[in-house]
């Protein structure tokens, strides 16, 4: 039987995106959060920036190793499943890390269990329940979602190094446990729905075209590609674009883990103030977030494959400010400068997956890729660690940082749509920069 909310016309979409954004939110802990805690660790228990960083290699691991099997889960068992047991685990992981006082408690806590947490119930989980909902709007649905998620991280550093300063790293961690178990486990525990199937709607709301049909504006061909046949996911790992894009997000991961994780720790270093530096970083957020929100309605308009390539090039002139520049004032510039290339990089390859392959079989599609790029992006964060324990610089790891995407550039260009086995000719609608691959 139909869900009332199917009677009165109220599209539940609006709000699934909505409990996802929260979501998004509180995601935030589990991919941040660790790097304001990187100098009170090392200056409490005396371990040196390697061992300390090596947790969030093993998070990412665990994110990465969790990613097949969460796509299976949710496949089966609905991905609302996944947030409220994912997230759970996510719980029991920062509530940990309020009385660990060793290294292997530090592993357990936000290493496996937070980063298990992030791969089931994280991003996988949540754009699975975007994608099912919007169809057409989809671009513009994930840049809101993505959005909304950098709109928190604005206030999300400068909050954790002041509650550390007031209140002490422990109680920050115990601060977080309470955050993620209110808005990531009951509300979208409550609020989301799977499918529009289960409340008898459909993706994007009623059809009002014919209500708007003057005023509707066709969209691009370019910017409309999407795959008229759903891959297996058999199929997309038979193809050469699947490949090429773990490749780029893998050479991605590694960049943006050795660059990102130690830049509260860098600043610092260079004689910023740890608040200072905290609302550096959410500067960089809050670029990010108008970038996200901007590259979402950008998507309805232009091919999603040539907004990454250009975040590409805006992020390495970034990274070339960020290792060529020890001052406050060009701290905030590079800031900024990876906000807009983050933003619209996030957007843009989270369109990339569902448009080239489909949606019936995306998570198990986006979780095997996970696999890959988040094992070998986890290398980032230690090797960074390791470059400053024996050169007393993060400058070198920023400097390769830049090669690094230099290669994840190549890689994406390369990126073609792939044809699906059962087409026999490409399809009219890809763009120039979408053409569909045909070996």
């Amino acid at each position: 039987m139909a869900d009332k909310t199917t009677v009165d016309g109220r599209f539940y979409g609006w709000i699934n995106l909505v409990a996802a954004g929260v979501i998004g939110i509180i995601g935030g802990f589990y991919v941040v959060s660790h790097s304001y805690f990187l100098r009170p660790l090392v200056n409490t228990f005396g371990w040196d920036y390697e061992a300390v960083s090596r947790a969030q290699q093993i998070n990412v691991i665990a994110l990465g190793l969790c990613g097949p099997l969460a796509g299976f889960f949710i496949m089966k068992f609905g991905a609302r499943r996944a947030i409220v047991l994912g997230n759970l685990l996510g719980f029991a992981g920062f509530l940990l890390l309020y009385f660990h006082s060793s290294l292997w408690q530090l592993y357990l806590g936000f290493g496996l269990l937070v980063g298990t947490a992030a791969g089931l119930g994280g991003m996988l989980a949540t754009t699975t329940v975007v994608n099912n909902w919007f169809f057409r709007k989809r671009s513009m649905a994930l840049g809101i979602f993505l959005g909304t998620g950098g709109l928190g991280g604005i206030f999300m550093g400068p909050s954790i190094q002041a509650s550390i300063e007031n209140y002490g790293w422990r109680n920050t961690y115990l601060f977080i446990s309470l955050l993620v178990l209110v808005f990531a486990v009951i509300i979208p525990g409550i609020l989301i729905r799977n499918k529009p199937a289960d409340l008898g709607q459909v993706p994007d709301g009623p059809d009002r075209a014919s209500v708007f049909s003057k005023k509707r504006k066709p969209v691009p061909p370019k910017a409309a590609y999407k795959t008229a046949v759903d891959f297996t996911l058999g199929e997309a790992v038979r193809t050469r674009c699947y490949w090429l894009l773990i490749a780029y997000f893998s050479m991605n991961m590694l960049a943006m883990n050795a660059l990102m994780f130690p830049q509260i720790a860098y600043l610092e270093d260079i004689g910023i103030a740890s608040i200072v530096a905290a609302f550096a970083l959410s500067t960089m957020t809050g670029v990010m977030t108008f970038s996200q929100f901007g590259t979402g309605f950008l998507g309805m308009r232009f091919s999603m494959h040539s907004i990454a390539i250009g975040a590409e090039i805006i992020k390495t002139a970034g990274l070339v400010i960020c290792v060529t520049t020890q001052s406050l004032f060009f701290a905030f510039v590079y800031m900024v400068v990876l906000g807009l290339s983050f933003g619209a990089f996030i957007v843009a390859t989270m369109n990339i997956f569902p448009n080239y392959f489909g949606t019936a079989h995306y998570p198990k599609i986006m979780g095997f890729a996970r696999l890959f790029f988040a094992i070998i992006g986890s290398f980032g964060a230690p090797i960074a660690g390791y470059i400053k324990d024996t050169t007393g610089s993060f400058v070198p790891a920023f400097r390769g940082s830049i090669v690094i995407v230099f290669i994840g550039i190549l890689f994406l260009a390369l990126a073609r749509p792939p044809v699906h086995p059962s087409l026999k000719t490409p399809q009219p609608e890809a763009g120039p920069l979408d053409e569909p691959e045909t070996a």
